[in-house]
């Protein structure tokens, strides 16, 4: 989360969602973000938000925004992840 500007963000939960890919749930300074950690991040490629993400155990979140990388320094340590900024 270092990477992405939220040193401070406390994990609430996460949940596997197939092969190789787990999806991490945070919350800092009252918003909330899901990391997608995966080998195939094009799945996870949206071209407007917000974005209703259904996963395949049937949980749902509504994709505000995706966040970007503001720590040049550690992008290739967060190649295989996306982070987004969802609503409740």
């Amino acid at each position: 989360m270092v990477a992405y500007g939220l040193e401070n963000a406390v994990e609430k939960d996460h949940y596997e969602v197939g092969p190789d890919t787990w999806v991490y749930l945070f919350e800092e300074k009252d918003k909330n973000y899901l990391l997608v950690s995966t080998d195939y991040t094009g799945d996870y490629e949206f071209e407007a938000f917000p974005h209703l993400l259904k996963l395949s155990n049937g949980v749902e979140f509504v994709l505000q925004r995706e966040v970007l990388v503001v720590n040049d320094c550690l992008t290739e340590k967060v190649s295989n992840t996306v982070l987004f900024e969802y609503a409740d």
